[in-house]
């Protein structure tokens, strides 16, 4: 939708998805709302060290070309751009002085992103891009001669989780001193907690051809060092995820809601980061989630038994994927699963491989 501004007048230029075009057959279409969104914009291109906004990423932003509207809701504004005048409550009297009264918005210097945690020994090993999903023990037990190689399985829920972080990276402590320069619970509440920035919940979307439940975390699973140099991790597997009506831009998707736990790792002494090799974010942390996917019953089949039907239609069969397992050959699919912070609206794309033992 567009508006164009005439000397007397604003006139809208919209394209309908089917329900806007039968209200407004019958009369009763009616713009009530509206909402922005970027999703042309590729923010990669900002580099916000050492780039002068004349010859840096703002030509790049600027002369980026605008998608035509789509007459499926589901495909419009996937990026919306959110308001978090919430984060009022807690501006400081220099940050009020800067706004003026008459413009007062959420002073926000960072905004949350997710990043996946490949950190840590529950963390599945990424070969190439993919996490490997694993359909059968016998499947299991063929990946696991594989060194140093650690992978999702549909069984042992417990041995490997996906772990995805909400927090702050890129952080420029040059403008802040003492413990608001790394990671240290008042950098969390002072950049996240008062922003309104948390992400206590999580939006994930998995393709249920393939996907038919998504294991979260209990409320009591930790994420935590302290400083006697003491580490407390343990993400405890919750029953499934039911999926619930909220659509999806994605064909076939569903869509679950898994809440997260809070990120209390931080640097123990100042300045020391004893939470690097734990965490993906150099700067304040938020919340982190943990999940499984499992596969349908049917793809579960062993390497004796007719293969699904789903690894021929959308994936590959009888390849030979690995070198230190030269003679067996393998079936997959390959899936991606959405996750978004239901909060910041932050994503990360989690590409996953389907795998069953073929044979030799």
């Amino acid at each position: 939708m567009a508006f164009i501004k005439t000397s007397d007048s604003i006139i809208i230029k919209a394209t309908l998805t089917d329900e806007g075009r039968k209200l407004l057959s019958r009369g009763n279409f009616k713009i009530s709302k509206f909402a922005f969104g970027d999703d042309e914009i590729d923010y990669e291109l900002f580099d916000p060290h050492g780039m002068s906004t004349s010859d840096g990423y703002l030509p790049a932003l600027l002369s980026t070309k605008l998608l035509e509207a789509y007459g499926d809701k589901r495909k419009n504004i996937q990026f919306g751009l959110n308001s978090y005048d919430s984060g009022i409550n807690y501006l400081t009297s220099e940050e009020i002085t800067i706004l003026s009264p008459a413009n007062l918005h959420a002073f926000i210097m960072y905004l949350p992103i997710l990043k996946q945690n490949n950190k840590l020994d529950v963390s599945p090993t990424n070969s190439g891009s993919y996490c490997y999903l694993s359909v059968n023990d016998e499947t299991t037990e063929k990946l696991e001669n594989i060194s140093n190689f650690r992978f999702l399985t549909s069984n042992k829920l417990e041995n490997t989780k996906i772990i995805i972080e909400s927090g702050i990276s890129n952080f420029g402590p040059g403008e802040y001193t003492g413990d608001l320069t790394y990671p240290s619970k008042r950098s969390r509440e002072e950049f996240i907690l008062k922003k309104f920035l948390l992400d206590s919940d999580y939006f994930v979307f998995t393709d249920d051809r393939f996907i038919n439940k998504v294991y979260g975390i209990r409320s009591d699973s930790r994420f935590e060092n302290f400083a006697s140099g003491e580490t407390m991790i343990n993400f405890k597997t919750d029953d499934p995820t039911p999926a619930i009506s909220y659509e999806s831009e994605f064909n076939n998707y569903a869509t679950r809601v898994l809440p997260g736990i809070p990120n209390l790792m931080f640097d123990h002494p100042p300045g020391v980061s004893v939470s690097t090799p734990y965490n993906v974010h150099d700067g304040p942390r938020g919340s982190v989630v943990a999940l499984n996917p499992t596969v349908n019953q049917e793809m579960k089949v062993n390497s004796t038994s007719t293969t699904d039907f789903r690894f021929t239609k959308f994936g590959k069969t009888d390849q030979f994927l690995f070198a230190e397992l030269p003679l067996d050959k393998f079936d997959y699919i390959n899936t991606t699963i959405y996750i978004i912070g239901a909060t910041t609206n932050s994503r990360v794309t989690i590409p996953i491989r389907i795998i069953r033992y073929a044979g030799r």
